[in-house]
C-alpha cells in the first residue's frame, strides 16, 4: 500500500510539473505582413508570470532563432511582452524557447511554441533598384587655367584681409596684462611711484621693518633690471655687484653693494634700525634711482 501511494505521489508531481511547464497562452502581434526591421510582440500569459518574476540573467541565453530579443515589457493586462525583431527576409522561424521565472518561491518554466513566419524584404520586387549608373564623361572647362587666376588672387586677398581684420579687432579688445602696463611706464617713473606707495603703506609704524626693507631692496633691484636688462631679482648682493661692474660707475656700484647688504642685515639678521636710519635709507634708495 505504501508503494502504491508513493507511485501516485510521483505521478501527481510529474503531472503538476507538466502543467507548470505548459499552462500558458502566447500571442504574436502582428500575425503576418512582417517587414525586415519591424518589431513584433510575443505576448505570454501564465500564472505568476510577470516581468519582475523572470530570471533576467537567462534572457541573454534565449535563442529565438532568426529573431533578436529587443526588450521585455509589461503589457496592458500585466502579462509579459517580448519585443522581437529580425533582419532576415524570406521564410524564417521564431524558435521555441524555455523561459524560467519564479512564482511563490518556486522555479517554473514556460516553453513557447515555434512559429514559422514569412518576412517581407524592404525592396519592392516590382521595382528593383537600378544598376549603378555609368561613369559620366570628362567635364571640360570652357576657359583656360589663366582665366581663373584673377579669381584665385581675389579670393586670397579676401582671406588675408579677413585675417588681418580679425587680428586687429582681437588686439584692440584685448586687455593689457600687468606686465604690459608696467612696461609702458618708464623705469624711473615706475620706481618713484613704488616709493610713494611704500610710504603710503606705513609699514614702519605697523612694526613691519623686515617687510619695509625687503620692499626697498626690491624697488631698486627691479629698477636696475629694467634699466640695464640684467636679472637682478634672484641674484645675491655680491652677484649683482659683479654683474653691474661694466654698467655703472664703480663708486655707485660699491655704494649700492653696501646699501643692499645693509638691507640684507635687516631682512635676514633681524637688525632693527632706528627711525632716523629708516628715513635715511629711504632717501638713499631714491637717490640711487635718480642717479643710476
Amino acid at each position: 500500500m505504501f508503494f502504491i501511494r508513493k507511485k501516485i505521489s510521483v505521478l501527481i508531481f510529474i503531472f503538476l510539473s507538466v502543467v507548470n511547464l505548459y499552462a500558458f497562452e502566447q500571442t504574436l502581434t502582428p500575425e503576418k505582413d512582417f517587414t525586415v526591421g519591424d518589431k513584433v510582440t510575443l505576448n505570454i500569459k501564465a500564472e505568476g508570470l510577470t516581468v519582475d518574476s523572470i530570471d533576467k540573467t537567462k534572457l541573454a541565453e534565449l535563442n529565438f532563432g532568426d529573431f533578436e530579443l529587443v526588450d521585455v515589457a509589461v503589457a496592458a493586462d500585466k502579462s509579459v511582452d517580448f519585443i522581437l525583431s529580425t533582419y532576415k527576409a524570406g521564410k524564417v522561424e521564431l524558435l521555441s524557447v524555455e523561459i524560467p521565472y519564479t512564482y511563490e518561491n518556486q522555479q517554473k518554466f514556460i516553453k513557447t511554441k515555434a512559429i514559422p513566419i514569412e518576412v517581407n524584404s524592404v525592396i519592392d520586387p516590382k521595382n528593383p533598384p537600378q544598376d549603378i549608373a555609368g561613369i559620366k564623361g570628362i567635364i571640360k572647362f570652357h576657359h583656360g587655367i589663366l582665366w581663373y587666376i584673377p579669381f584665385l588672387i581675389a579670393l586670397i586677398i579676401l582671406i588675408l584681409a579677413g585675417y588681418f581684420v580679425y587680428k586687429f579687432i582681437k588686439k584692440k579688445n584685448r586687455k593689457p596684462t600687468q606686465e604690459e602696463i608696467i612696461q609702458a611706464i618708464p623705469p624711473k617713473e615706475y620706481a618713484l611711484k613704488q616709493f610713494e606707495e611704500l610710504i603710503a603703506e606705513d609699514l614702519i609704524s605697523k612694526g613691519l621693518i623686515k617687510e619695509y626693507y625687503d620692499r626697498l631692496s626690491d624697488i631698486i633691484r627691479f629698477y636696475l633690471k629694467r634699466t640695464y636688462s640684467v636679472d637682478t631679482m634672484e641674484k645675491t648682493t655680491t652677484e649683482l655687484y659683479q654683474m653691474l661692474k661694466d654698467k655703472i660707475a664703480p663708486e655707485y656700484n660699491r655704494a649700492l653693494k653696501v646699501y643692499l647688504q645693509n638691507c640684507d642685515f635687516v631682512k635676514f639678521a633681524k637688525l632693527v634700525p632706528s627711525d632716523e636710519e629708516t628715513k635715511k635709507d629711504f632717501d638713499t634708495a631714491k637717490e640711487f634711482v635718480e642717479k643710476l
